[in-house]
């Protein structure tokens, strides 16, 4: 069966992990006046009782990078998934629970017998933030851009629809090659963002310069590449229930500087509170911090047969020991203690994990974790017959403290099983480079995670992906892969990412580490804000008092 090709979804996305945050899921809104969660867990918190939202006023929020391009057909920064989540809505969103609710749509998608056609109803009386209407024609308008435009990073995903029909001005209907279970998925992220068609027609390949969707805030202006400013929409079609007259977002780069600015109130919402800083602002009766299980995961990549470059199938050699050698990557993990790797470079705050799914995840299969043995992993080395101290040269992200941390202690673990690790910090893009190119023999990186954890592994695992940094080529991966996309029972896919993972323990080519917290901060004043698992900061509903 076709599998969807996967284009290399880039920097940021991959980079979510060290001093990124993201574990434990709360749901619902900040209660006004309190907050989420003040402690050290995770809690799920809802409106407080009869609590008025306040009116007006404009909300600052600091995101830990700077967006890059405003138009969903190219984007790939995680943050700039939070700019989107406030300006263009999708077909689909993240609900509790992380449960995919409509948004454009008015209902889930009528999927026939054979899997291979999604009948789409969307929500009447809704208007484009320019005024225009939002229909069918529009949907069928944006994902056509979408799946053709040769910049487009949507197209890889929407490779399984070969055809869109507007079949009245309320109702879409996309014909698949093959069935594909997570295309609901895809279509609450990016793939489902509408774009309004007079303004692609108007400015085609600069959409990005003045973007114009459905949200409850619309573009105003970005006066640099750190700040982009939106507006309260006026023809937003619940515009009751939104509040604040316009959000600011600034980029500030350096997690402690963002803490900084919270604590001083310079800033209002803060994107990912790094774990040293945490426990300064639970000290603070001006600021509230609230963790999210994050979808995503970090771990080593290992390069076992990426010699000819990323996406490029066959069995290629590739010459160190680990690539040669499976029981050595099973040495390597048993050589590391995920508790205490949790414990030292994370203060406890991330969740020890071995698989690329979150424990959030409806999904998530049932494995006990393997333990550190440093024994087995000794007679692994000798019996792999490769000379002792074995040579592992692992890529870190330069410039990060936390990357070089959890570098430190994996080459202290390591050592302890026959392994001489060399930490190499890299410039995460140069870094990312080499990995596509296939120059490099181990990466720490990790992903932000997707709603539907098929994209948590089929980039990774799949053999014609670009983003399949290892060279991983295995039948039963790839029949597994393929099992999962077409099988539209949820039960059943739930078996069959369970055996995936079972096999990717045996394998090693990703050597999963631990799920990272994201941690949103937050002023008292602020309330009203919508967090779930995926880490976007949903302000629909905000409110800031005193303003």
């Amino acid at each position: 069966m076709p599998r969807p090709r996967h284009a290399l979804l880039l920097t940021m996305t991959l980079a979510l992990g060290l001093g990124a945050a993201g574990c434990s899921q709360p749901t619902g809104s900040t209660p006004a006046g309190t907050g989420g969660d003040t402690g050290g867990g995770d809690s799920s918190a809802a409106p407080a009782s009869g609590a008025a939202a306040h009116e007006g006023g404009n909300l600052t929020v600091a995101l830990a990078e700077a967006p890059d391009a405003l138009d969903p057909t190219v984007a790939s920064t995680y943050v700039g998934r939070i700019v989107f989540a406030n300006m263009c809505e999708k077909l689909y969103d993240v609900g509790d629970g992380l449960k995919i609710v409509p948004q454009l749509a008015a209902e889930k998608p009528k999927v026939s017998p054979d899997g291979k056609t999604y009948t789409i109803v969307l929500r009447k009386g809704v208007k484009f933030n320019d005024g225009t209407d939002f229909n069918a024609q529009a949907v069928k308008k944006t994902l056509e851009h979408y799946k053709d435009d040769p910049k487009s990073a949507r197209a890889s995903e929407l490779t399984t629809v070969t055809k869109v029909d507007a079949v009245n001005p309320t109702t879409v209907r996309l014909h698949l090659k093959t069935p594909y279970a997570p295309l609901t998925a895809i279509l609450a992220d990016r793939s489902g963002m509408i774009l309004s068609p007079k303004q692609l027609d108007k400015l085609g390949d600069d959409f990005a310069k003045h973007p114009v969707c459905v949200g409850p805030f619309s573009f105003k202006d970005r006066p640099s590449s750190d700040k982009i400013e939106l507006t309260r929409s006026k023809y937003y079609y619940d515009k009751a229930k939104v509040h604040l007259d316009g959000v600011t977002f600034v980029a500030v780069t350096q997690p402690n500087v963002r803490a900084a600015n919270l604590r001083s109130g310079d800033i209002d919402v803060a994107d990912r509170i790094a774990p040293p800083d945490v426990a300064t602002l639970k000290g603070s009766s001006d600021v509230k911090v609230w963790p999210v299980t994050s979808l995503g995961y970090q771990g080593l990549t290992i390069n076992v047969s990426n010699s000819a470059g990323a996406g490029k199938p066959g069995n290629h050699t590739v010459d160190n020991p680990m690539a040669q050698h499976p029981e050595l990557r099973q040495a390597l993990a048993l050589s590391l203690d995920r508790d205490a790797i949790n414990k030292v470079v994370f203060q406890g705050q991330y969740v020890p994990g071995c698989t690329p799914i979150s424990p959030e995840s409806p999904f998530a299969p049932d494995i006990t974790c393997p333990k550190r043995d440093v024994a087995k992993a000794k007679q692994l080395v000798a019996d792999s017959g490769v000379p002792t101290p074995i040579p592992v040269q692992v890529n870190v992200q330069a410039g990060n403290a936390d990357a070089t941390k959890l570098g430190t202690v994996i080459q202290s673990m390591a050592k302890d099983a026959g392994f001489d690790v060399k930490v190499n910090p890299i410039e995460f893009t140069t870094a990312l480079d080499n990995a596509a190119k296939g120059n490099f023999e181990t990466f720490q990186v990790g992903w932000s995670g997707r709603l539907d954890p098929d994209q948590n592994i089929a980039p990774f695992w799949d053999n014609d992906s670009a983003l399949n940094y290892s060279g991983a080529n295995y039948k039963d991966v790839q029949s597994l892969i393929q099992k999962e996309q077409s099988t539209t029972d949820e039960a059943a896919r739930k078996q069959v990412f369970q055996q995936l993972a079972e096999s990717f323990l045996q394998h090693n080519n990703i050597i999963y580490l631990y799920y990272p917290k994201v941690v949103m901060g937050y002023r008292s004043a602020v309330s009203g804000i919508q967090y779930y698992g995926d880490g976007l900061i949903r302000l629909k509903s905000a409110s800031i008092s005193g303003s």
